[in-house]
């Protein structure tokens, strides 16, 4: 996958404290929506990010991501992304 954007099914973020901790969060980890990630945001040592695991040129790496959007089906992800001019990668839950 090389893709700067990748749509993933996941849980809404809110913040580091995670759905054991916060409340928003919690309420956020009952419903997944599929998220539209750059994989390859500016300045990536700068600021801590969350990490995702991705396959590049045959190997597993771990990347910082930003989430640019959240939608209900991957039909209204893709007609954004394709309004966009992004190409992306769709990562499939295991």
């Amino acid at each position: 996958m090389t893709e700067k954007y990748v749509l993933k099914r996941m849980a809404k973020m809110h913040c580091a404290r995670g759905p054991n901790r916060c409340k928003t969060c919690k309420e956020y980890a009952k419903e997944k929506k599929i998220a539209l990630l750059d994989t390859d945001p500016d300045d990536p040592e700068l600021i801590a990010r969350p990490m995702i695991e991705l396959e590049f040129e045959g190997e597993m790496i771990f990347v910082p991501y930003d989430v640019l959007a959240y939608f209900d089906t991957f039909e209204e992800a893709k007609a954004y992304a394709l309004k966009k001019n992004y190409t992306v990668s769709i990562m499939t839950e295991e």
